[in-house]
């Protein structure tokens, strides 16, 4: 059998579809047909024309049948896919490099002398004392010290705070932030986080169920007034880059959406990516207190037992009612 080129594919892809081009030529990208975002001009779906092989680095979708993803596209076309992007023997289903390919996850250390809180309950030692204290003024309660995790190290670079460890979905640490119980006067710097790259952290992913609606909050303290199905933003900003993002829209995981009142915008502006996924939205008024932190546990409750479902049309009439 004649052996297909790489410009054949090309051409044949170009014929019918929406392509991109990488600068290497072996690589392409086009709208994926899985994930399905509403903007046809978005090209998350990569197809290596060497080994046959594709991957959304999106929702994940891969494989090594380049013909299935064309009958997603083209039913008319699939018989000459499968001529063109035929099985290689031995052909593995291996993510391939492109240029948009997720970095490699940097390696964390726990917080040197980092202990749980949860055991320190009768702690003699003032400093112990105090950084309890302030968890529970925050509201940890029992089973918010266990659950996560929460701790606290007599190290200097720790010393007086509050340390919240995250673990990925194979229980090691990915993350972690610390926070001074002391205020500014004293200690100019409040938090201390790991030195990372926070786009593939998802805090917490060994608490999550993909399966059941996700509650989603800024930073890590304000998951001490949440339910537990929840994580944080490491920040006020979610976009398509980042592995959270692709981790909901690969499950289709309802979200409920509890930012502070004072980015309702970058609220509704996640929403609307999230909706052209096809993912269901909630968002929350949190306008009942300076940030969900500052909530008690019961107030949060009532406003996620409240909560309201983003429509599309959600973020043009709040432009309209800032006219």
């Amino acid at each position: 059998m004649k052996k297909i080129t790489i410009e054949e594919k090309i051409n044949f892809l170009d014929s019918f579809l929406n392509v991109s081009h990488s600068k290497d030529g072996v690589n392409v990208s086009i709208w994926c047909p899985f994930c399905k975002h509403s903007n046809k001009n978005k090209h998350k779906l990569a197809i290596h024309l060497e080994k046959n092989l594709f991957h959304c680095w999106l929702c994940d979708k891969k494989g090594s049948d380049v013909s299935y993803v064309i009958s997603r596209l083209n039913k008319s076309k699939v018989e000459k896919a499968k001529l063109i992007f035929a099985k290689k023997k031995n052909s593995t289903n291996v993510l391939f490099e492109i240029e948009e390919e997720i970095e490699e996850i940097e390696k964390v250390e726990k917080p040197s002398g980092f202990k749980l809180l949860a055991n320190a309950y009768n702690s003699n030692h003032p400093d112990v004392r105090d950084v309890f204290r302030y968890a529970i003024k925050r509201g940890a309660n029992k089973h918010k010290f266990w659950f996560l995790r929460l701790g606290y190290s007599l190290d200097n670079d720790f010393r007086r705070s509050l340390i919240l460890p995250s673990l990925d979905e194979n229980g090691e640490i990915n993350f972690y932030t610390s926070r001074k119980i002391d205020e500014p006067g004293n200690s100019p710097f409040k938090y201390k986080n790991a030195d990372i790259k926070k786009k593939n952290i998802i805090f917490n992913e060994i608490n999550l169920n993909w399966n059941l609606p996700l509650t989603i909050v800024e930073g890590p303290l304000d998951l001490l007034k949440t339910n537990d199905n929840a994580t944080c933003l490491l920040g006020s900003s979610l976009t398509e880059d980042m592995k959270l993002f692709r981790k909901i829209v690969e499950n289709k995981t309802e979200v409920n959406l509890a930012l502070d009142s004072d980015v309702y915008y970058k609220a509704l502006k996640i929403a609307e990516m999230l909706y052209a996924y096809d993912v269901n939205v909630n968002i929350l008024d949190t306008r009942i207190a300076d940030d969900v932190g500052d909530m008690t546990h019961l107030q949060f409750n009532e406003i996620l037992n409240n909560t309201k479902r983003f429509e599309k049309e959600d973020k043009l009439l709040s432009k309209i009612a800032m006219l």
